[in-house]
């Protein structure tokens, strides 16, 4: 129990440290130092504990029933009393009604044994490194990221105090909650971090931020009554609030009586994860500064919702339940990737991917599959890592050239090539072969192949339709990124700004994306199959028929970014000359006209807002969002 427990509560210590402490720089060195030290802490738990799996563990904690409901009613009264003071009539009611189930859940459940409170296993481990190495670089670049953030943003509020304490205790949350087998405890940690969430999306202070923050605590809170009522359900029906008696009792004759407890805690998920019709909660988180969009949506808040997900999926498979889910999932993920093509603002577009990916991740949990979770869990770590690099990239792009606006960043190449050499890698992991996402999509690809179902065709068609519209948004915004724009200007003027902490954050997770490429043939033999194993009594991984073309794949894997980097290096281009109908071009990409005047080239890319318009296509999905999520409320009624 030391360790997990230590894990846990390192990152919580050192943001009340952070909390206290006035003087930035010496702040700034208490965060950085909690981030390696939780980073180390996750790397040496999954270490020692490789080998004697799972893990199950109990707290000696005295009175946990009454440290629970405690909690429960505090953050319930903390939403209360803010509500109040911002006189929004919504949250309030949610507050009363979260302690109401607390005090009835506290009825049911209070006296209930739990055989083991913690369970780590290798799916928790994932959580746990993605959170304590993701998260912590997020910390790092945060960190720096701040300093610049409040210079450029003189109006906005200085409380890095407390971000700093909220961030860190956000790590904490997520390492409980990942490690919880107890529900009651996973719910608590659930309701923290959509605690953390407010607090951090309303940072700016303004109305939009306030706005965005009370829209994501209305949602989550809503996901964890429903939760709250799943947990509740599960202990009058078979006696048990523990995750993995759940799971056991779905595969025997008392599955049928877990159908309403499933279906209300995979409702909390898909709510967390932002699935239609819930996706507007995240796409409204990105007023937050850069640290936050990147922590929500790589290795916290939405990580926590597939993970619920994912471990719902021994129960959800085969069952109308999970069916269900996989619709919504599956909408989700088209949905995202359609809007994405017609934005311009880099963060919403980043967002619109999360959305899309997690819709396919929730798609994977509800068919259930062995082969499917598999994909699921390589979706959740190569989502993390490359999605991390990408936010705390655009943030630092945004900040040397002004504007979120991604034609903004045309010849970004020129004017920070650094910079651009890290997007480049994290939008390569996102839709080029072989990087981990593509090849975690031709996985699902086959796996929906392989099923014997009715609804094989059609979640093959989705996937193959939202796969392909990637490719529009994603290759237009690399082709603008290394188009030269002025091949007088001199390299790296706009990269003065850019701190050692933002540097070292994104060359670390640059680094780290390809390496969760190049050697997830190892984190599929012995993290994932394992786990498959236990839980299905099959395992789905890579033989040797594959292994030629994984050596081809990861050979292709280190080629891509080390020809990017010599490329990035390079004192001088060998740049030919536009050809402008015959006329000579000054250097700047311009030329002169019948009368003289010298014009300058002008290239800017489609968006096609017709076809593929945000707002009429989030509307629809979230119409059919709003009738599926009724669906599986109609199962938790019959």
């Amino acid at each position: 129990m030391t360790l997990p427990f230590i894990v846990a509560v390192t990152p919580p210590l050192f943001g009340f440290i952070a909390l206290i402490i006035k003087d930035d720089r010496v702040r700034r060195f208490i965060v950085i130092t909690g981030a390696i030290a939780q980073a180390a802490l996750a790397i040496a738990l999954a270490v020692t504990s490789a080998h004697s799996l799972p893990l199950r563990l109990v707290a000696t904690l005295p009175g946990l029933d009454t440290w629970i409901l405690g909690g429960e009613l505090a953050m319930a009264a903390f939403i209360a009393v803010f509500a109040v003071v911002k006189r929004r009539a919504f949250p309030l009611l949610l507050a009363i009604a979260q302690a109401a189930l607390a005090l009835v859940g506290e009825r049911w459940t209070g006296g209930v044994e739990a055989q083991a409170h913690f369970v780590v296993d290798q799916v928790s481990l994932l959580l746990v490194i993605i959170v304590g190495v993701v998260g912590g670089l997020i910390l790092v670049y945060a960190a720096g990221y701040m300093k610049t953030f409040h210079e450029e943003h003189a109006a906005v509020r200085d409380r890095r105090r407390l971000f700093s304490f909220t961030m860190l205790s956000f790590l904490g949350a997520m390492y409980g909650l990942v490690m919880s087998n107890d529900l009651r405890l996973m719910l608590l940690f659930w309701e923290m971090t959509t605690l953390a969430s407010f607090i951090l999306i309303g940072y700016g202070g303004d109305e939009a931020a306030e706005k965005s923050a009370f829209l994501a605590l209305n949602l989550n809170v809503l996901g964890g009554l429903a939760f709250s009522l799943g947990i509740i359900l599960l202990a009058a029906r078979t006696g048990s609030v523990e995750l993995d008696v759940l799971l056991a009792a779905a595969k025997g004759p008392e599955a049928a009586l877990l159908a309403a407890p499933v279906a209300l805690m995979a409702l909390a998920g898909l709510v967390k994860s932002a699935q239609l019709p819930f996706t507007p909660w995240l796409l409204g988180a990105m007023v937050a500064p850069t640290p936050v969009s990147a922590l929500l949506h790589s290795s916290t808040m939405v990580k926590a919702g597939v993970f619920l997900l994912i471990r719902l999926a021994p129960a959800m498979s085969g069952t109308t339940v999970g069916y269900i889910v996989s619709f919504i999932g599956i909408l989700t993920f088209i949905a995202g990737a359609f809007a994405a093509v017609s934005a311009r603002n880099a963060k919403r577009v980043l967002a619109l991917s999360t959305v899309s990916n997690l819709g396919l991740i929730a798609t994977c949990a509800g068919i259930g599959t062995y082969e499917l979770v598999w994909v699921a869990l390589f979706l959740v770590l190569f989502h993390a890592v490359a999605k991390a690099l990408l936010f705390i990239s655009v943030g630092t792009a945004s900040v040397g050239t002004g504007s979120l606006d991604i034609e903004s960043m045309g010849g970004l190449v020129t004017g920070m090539p650094r910079i651009t050499l890290f997007l480049i890698v994290g939008i390569s992991c996102m839709f080029v072969a072989p990087f981990g996402m593509l090849v975690s999509k031709w996985a699902a690809m086959e796996a929906f192949m392989n099923l014997n179902s009715i609804v094989s065709p059609f979640m093959i068609a989705f996937l193959a339709f939202g796969s392909a519209t990637t490719v529009l948004f994603w290759a237009k915004w690399m082709g603008l990124l290394l188009r030269i724009t002025d091949p007088t200007a001199p390299r790296g003027l706009l990269e003065d700004k850019v701190t050692r902490y933002e540097l070292f954050s994104e060359a670390s997770l640059t680094i780290l994306a390809i390496a969760t490429c190049v050697l997830y043939p190892l984190v599929s033999k012995y993290a994932f199959e394992p786990y498959l194993l236990a839980s299905y009594g099959k395992a789905f991984g890579l033989d040797r028929s594959n292994m030629l073309v994984t050596v081809l794949m990861v050979g292709m894997t280190v080629a891509v970014p080390a020809l990017l980097l010599i490329i990035s290096r390079r004192s001088k281009e060998g740049l030919s000359t536009a050809y402008m109908s015959g006329r000579v071009t000054s250097p700047g990409l311009g030329f002169k006209g019948s009368k003289g005047i010298e014009l300058k080239v002008a290239m800017h890319s489609y968006y096609l807002e017709g076809p593929f318009g945000e707002g009429k296509i989030l509307k629809a999905g979230i119409a059919a969002g709003i009738l599926l999520t009724l669906i599986l409320l109609g199962t938790v009624a019959i």
